[in-house]
Formats: structure tokens, sequence, C-alpha cells
């Protein structure tokens, strides 16, 4: 039966393809007619939300709820395929001013700006913002910060600043400037500002730990009620002005998001569409047994909305283990991977192409690469078993593996399961809550031998891919985000190298060559550049993928007919 349903899927999706586009994919409104302002917008989400505190936002998905509640100084266009990844003005009126050969940046805030209770906006609350994120007790935001702010590497934050002088190459002059002074020329800082650790946060309402579940709104919408691993209720920032925000629509009175909910129930309500859920949206792409009546159904077919990115998905292989040290160990894992079971598991052929090399063929600078081929993407258990046989491990070994304990994370799991254990490598799998998923991986004395992973880069360019997850210096304890543990002082080096590059042509050259260098060590084995089909509501418009998503639909654009 399950090789069965595989033929099954794979043959509906390729019809999905040549189709998708003609719903909402490529209609502004969605599935045609004009939005009205008004009406609940209901989420139907399968996963939990990682973080809401945005120190501690770092998951696609937390991000892309995120952005309905806070602004950054920058952020991502609001709009479908290529042009969803230009980065545009949010808090400020430009996308930054570089000065010092791009060691300074200066950023003015708009006029009107106001948090929920109606105060201003100022640069100082962006300052804290930014402060918080250096927080011990905040660990799992980005790195750019603590890399790229002059003093950084030695600031502790706001909590462990005694005298509250703050970190010194932060500057703000008056309430609507903020400066940051870098410790090296960052031509992209203008898209690093577009993250979560750069929204205003106003001292007087930082709680700690405790703000992830009730951050302070600068948005559309602000916190109604929020019951962790159930639903969060967003209803109107009546403070949020649109004549400051050109990104976000601020349509619906409320947003409902339910989580945690039954992948296929989700599937069953969207394509039933009854009652509220006509008023709907899936919060992951539809799963793989709900494709064949999705395709069957020409009006349910009409409401898939099909969306790009520029994420891979990979299995991380902690290298600090042993023998997971030994390179020839690793490479027989990359020659032992299933790749098109896994993107069976999440879909078929909609879920994307399968991958050979880390950088997504839509990034400057990926090269065309295959060093671990195997018929079909099926893996190539003969070639796994001779290199674990040189490496003394001709008898096999028993490895774990750590996936989010939903529907999908079960699937990929036996998928990896199976195609290991054809090589000889027994795999256990480690279920862990999507909730804590990447918390808990992230903590290096609690990630197992090997991870579902994958990378989004914080903006179109390698830059915000291979430093963060391949530069040994990077690892720590908590927050981590080298599932791999990889450390090559080689590798280490030509990201400094690829750092002081001028051109950016030269630098994304320069980074496909690196990526072709890291993936003959094999401390990943990438198996999918993504992509996303997602089913909506009849009711719902301006329904379309976002690549910063990974494909998801983009929340600020949504809103419901009349």
């Amino acid at each position: 039966m399950r090789a069965r349903r595989s033929v099954m899927v794979m043959a509906a999706a390729l019809g999905l393809v040549a189709v998708a586009g003609c719903g909402g994919a490529g209609d502004a409104d969605g599935q045609g007619g004009s939005a009205s302002k008004g009406g609940t917008l209901h989420v139907l989400s399968s996963l939990d939300l990682e973080h809401l505190d945005p120190a501690r936002n770092y998951v696609t998905s937390s991000e892309d709820v995120g952005r309905l509640i806070y602004r950054t100084l920058t952020t991502y266009a609001a709009a479908p395929g290529p042009a969803g990844g230009k980065i545009v003005p949010d808090l400020a009126t430009d996308t930054g001013r570089p000065s010092d050969g791009a060691r300074t940046w200066t950023f003015t805030l708009k006029a009107g700006v106001k948090f929920e209770d109606g105060r201003p906006i100022t640069s100082r609350d962006v300052e804290y913002g930014v402060e918080r994120s250096f927080a011990a007790e905040l660990p799992e935001g980005p790195p750019y910060a603590r890399m790229w702010l002059a003093g950084g590497r030695s600031y502790k934050g706001p909590y462990k600043d005694k005298d509250k002088h703050g970190l010194a190459s932060i500057e703000t002059p008056d309430d609507r400037t903020i400066v940051f002074k870098l410790n090296r020329p960052v031509a992209d800082f203008g898209s690093a500002v577009s993250l979560p650790i750069f929204a205003p946060v106003p001292p007087d309402k930082d709680t700690g730990v405790r703000y992830d579940s009730r951050p302070f709104s600068s948005g559309p919408y602000k916190i109604g009620t929020f019951e962790p691993k159930k639903r969060l209720t967003l209803v109107r920032n009546t403070h949020w002005s649109p004549a400051t925000d050109t990104v976000r629509k601020g349509l619906p009175d409320k947003i409902v998001i339910d989580l945690n909910l039954d992948p296929a129930v989700v599937d069953q309500r969207l394509i039933a569409a009854q009652g509220q859920d006509a008023d709907a949206v899936a919060f992951e792409p539809v799963g793989p047994a709900s494709v064949g009546p999705v395709m069957a159904n020409p009006a349910v077919r009409k409401r898939l909305v099909s969306g790009e990115s520029i994420n891979t998905r990979y299995l991380s292989i902690n290298t600090r283990h042993k023998p997971l040290n030994d390179v020839r160990v690793r490479q027989a894992i990359a020659y032992a991977l299933d790749k098109e079971a896994l993107r069976t598991a999440r879909g078929g052929p909609i879920a994307g192409r399968l991958a050979t090399t880390l950088l997504p063929p839509s990034l400057p600078g990926a090269v065309s690469d295959d060093p671990f081929p195997s018929p079909g993407g099926k893996g190539d258990p003969a070639k796994a078993k001779a290199l674990l046989a040189q490496a003394g491990r001709a008898s096999g070994l028993t490895l774990t593996l750590d996936t989010p304990a939903t529907a999908g994370g079960q699937a990929q799991g036996e998928a990896v399961q199976a195609s290991l254990g054809k090589a000889g490598i027994k795999v256990k799998i480690n279920a862990i809550s999507s909730s804590a998923f990447y918390s808990t991986v992230g903590n290096t004395a609690q990630e197992h031998d090997l991870v579902i992973d994958g990378w989004t880069p914080d903006w179109p360019g390698a830059s915000t891919y291979l430093p963060l997850v391949f530069d040994g210096r990077l690892i720590t304890a908590e927050g981590n985000n080298n599932h791999a543990q990889y450390d090559s002082a080689r590798v280490s080096a030509r990201i400094d190298e690829i750092a002081r590059m001028k051109g950016p042509a030269a630098a994304a050259t320069a980074y496909g060559q690196l990526a072709e260098q890291i993936m003959r060590d094999a401390p990943v084995v990438p198996f999918l550049w993504d992509k996303a089909a997602v089913l909506t509501g009849p009711h719902v418009t301006g329904a379309y993928g976002h690549i910063a998503y990974v494909g998801r639909l983009d929340l600020v654009s949504l809103g419901l007919r009349k």
C-alpha cells in the first residue's frame, strides 16, 4: 500500500505542477473578487509556534506570524515569486544609508509609527530590541548583531548591563535616528535589519523570557489571547496606521491561528470548506494523501496556491559524535539516503526538486553539483556499504535521528530509517515537540546523531547560509544553527576571505565553490529544494506563496471577500 500510494501521489503531482499557478498563485485577490476590511481569518496549523519573542524568533513559520505583530527597520516586500525577496523600508524611511565604507549604517524612523498603546516608537526602542538579543536568557535568535556590531562579542545584554549604558556601537542621537557602528564593512546590513531582532521593544514592557507569550505590538495586530500549543488570537492594533506601512494590508478584524492540528484533518476541512473554514487557510502545504482528492476536484484545485522558496532541506550529521567524525561514514550516509522517499513523505514532486547540493538553483552563485549520485535519487546502498567497510564499520552501526513530533516528521524519519537500513545503518527515531524542536537540536548537549533539518537564507544570498550553518566559530551551546557541529579551519578561513570581497558577483561565485568543498566533507546531506502548495478557503483573497517563508502564504496580505 505504501508503494502504491507513492505512485498515485507522484502521478497527481505531475499534473499539479502545470496548473498550480492558475489558482491563487498568480492572482493578487486570491480566487478573484475584491477583499473587504473586516471578518475573522482562520489559520489552520499542524505546527506549533517555536517563539514569538522577536529576540528568539528565527524559524520561518514563526517569522511569518511575527510579521503580523511587529515591524522591523526593513522587511520583505509583500509579493509572490522573486519580487517577494526584495527588501523594502518598514519602520525606516529607507533601507539604510551606509557610510565609512559600509561600516556605519544610519536609519531614520518614519513619523507617526506607534505601539499598541499609542506611544510613539522611538529609536531607543529599536536599540533596546537589538540589545535584548545579546542576553543569555534569549539564545535562539540570529547571530548577526553579535557578529557585526562593534563590541558585540563582549556585550552581555541589558539584563546584565548594570549601568544601563547599552551597546556603544548603537547610537540614538534623537528619537527618530539610529546609527549602527560595525566592526567590518557589511554591504547588505540593510537586509539584516529585516530580521525580528530589529523589532522595537519598549523597555518597560520587557518581561524577559515571559515576553515570548506577549510581545508588544508595533504591527497591525496585537495579541488578544494566547493558549500555547493550542490557539493564538490576534485582534486589531488600533494605533497601527496603514499610512506608515506599505507592506501589511491589515484587512481582517481578527486572525485566529489554531495550532497542533492533525494535518490530515486540516486538509479535509479545507477541501470541504464549510462554515468558518470557508474563511480559512492552511499554514502548511497539502499532505501527500490529499493530493489526489484535491486534483480530482476542479473547484478545490483552484484554491491551491503554489509558492517557490529559497530553502534547502537536508539531513544534518553530528560530526562530533563517533563514528560520524569519520568522513567516510558521513559519505556512506550521503550515498545511502533515499531522497525520493523523503520527497514522497513531504508530498511528492509538488514539494520541490531533489537537492544535490547546498545552494538552491535560485540563489546567486549556485552551481550544478552532485558528489553522491544515485539512480533516481533513491540511494546507493552498495557504495554506502563499501565506504563503511573502509571505515571499519562493515558490521554496521546504530544512530539516533531527531525529528519533529508531527506526522510529517514521523514520515520523514521512517524514510531515513528505511534507506539507511539498506546499508546496514540502524536508525532510532527521537521525536521532539514542534514547539521545542529547534531549541532542542540547537542545544549541543541535547542533539543526537542525525537531524531532519533545513535552512532558508535570511535574504537571497549565500552570505546568510554558509557562514551561519558551517562556520565552526559560531557553534554555541544553545541556539546553535550548525547542527552538524561542523568545524573546519579551512572553511572558516575561506568564509573570512569571501567576507572581505568587495564585489557581490565575485563573492557569490566564491560561495558556490565553497559549497562544493563543504559537500565533499558531507556534514549534511541535502535532499530537497522546497516549494509549497497550500489550500485556501473560497472566501480568502490575497493569497500567494512567499519566497521568504518557504513558499507558505504571506499572512500580511490575506483578506476575506465580501
